[in-house]
């Protein structure tokens, strides 16, 4: 039976972006060969944008959510696996700020004076995702700037949604998004500061190159850090690999089983799947 043509160049798209990884190419090179392979969106085809305007940002305190986090890596966590780094200075998040071109909200500064990310991209600390380092973070945003100049600053190279709808700009690439972590295939769970109006300013999103359609995982950093901090006291994670299983990371969610933690957030949120 003939596969008929998206599907085709689907699969297509993914033996590209499989041959990108392997290579170490950068998301712009990736992006622009799965894009040559299947059908573009024109420079003038732009989803239509709701009316009206995002909620504000919240203003919030996470000491809290970061103290709970804290006991419970120190109470399960094997502490010379998952290792994070010291405490960014102001100076540095001001650097940083200075990068992206716009302030950070206090629940950032609070995170990252915590501790700025940590280096292992299989042990991390959000379900085997690692928070990001701020100049690790710096080096993945400018990544996906030039991705977005490759196109000649079309957001919206390739088809793509959002949930919920009118929620996120289901755009490729927004400058206004942030990565806050890295599955090291060019996918992130990231803060948005570019809303639609059926959304909030600095909700917590899944963006990246696989990820086609945006999903909304919470409405602040607070809101996400205390909804992984709730997971985690709930029991709903495993840390060892049965004999004979093989899994990408070892620290996952349970239920849904998943060896993935975008795949499996999307599920526990009643998102729909990645591709469109």
């Amino acid at each position: 039976m003939n596969m008929d043509q998206t599907r085709r160049n689907l699969l297509i798209g993914g033996s590209v972006l499989g041959a990108c990884l392997i290579g170490g190419l950068l998301p712009t090179a990736c992006a622009m060969r799965q894009i040559a392979m299947g059908p573009a969106r024109p420079m003038g085809s732009l989803p239509k944008r709701p009316a009206g305007e995002a909620k504000p940002m919240l203003d919030e305190d996470i000491a809290p959510v970061l103290a709970r986090l804290d006991a419970w890596y120190a109470a399960h966590l094997p502490r010379d696996r998952y290792i994070l780094n010291p405490p960014a200075t102001d100076a540095q998040i001001d650097i940083f700020e200075q990068v992206v071109g716009f302030r950070m909200p206090r629940s950032y500064r609070q995170l990252y004076k915590w501790h700025d990310g940590e280096n292992d991209d299989r042990s991390g600390h959000i379900y085997g995702l690692p928070l990001l380092p701020l100049k690790q973070a710096e080096a993945d945003w400018k990544a996906w700037i030039r991705t977005l100049a490759g196109f000649g600053g079309n957001r919206y190279p390739v088809p793509g949604g959002a949930w919920p709808e009118g929620a996120v700009d289901p755009a490729y690439f927004n400058p206004r998004w942030v990565p806050l972590t890295s599955d090291g295939s060019g996918g992130h769970i990231g803060l948005d500061f570019a809303p639609w109006p059926r959304g909030r300013a600095g909700q917590v999103i899944l963006f990246g190159r696989d990820e086609d359609v945006k999903v909304v995982l919470a409405e602040s950093l607070g809101g996400f850090l205390d909804w992984v901090a709730g997971l985690l006291e709930s029991g709903n994670f495993r840390l060892k690999a049965a004999s004979g299983e093989v899994v990408l990371r070892q620290f996952r969610l349970k239920e849904p089983p998943s060896d993935h933690f975008h795949e499996g957030a999307r599920k526990l949120r009643g998102a729909p799947g990645q591709f469109l």
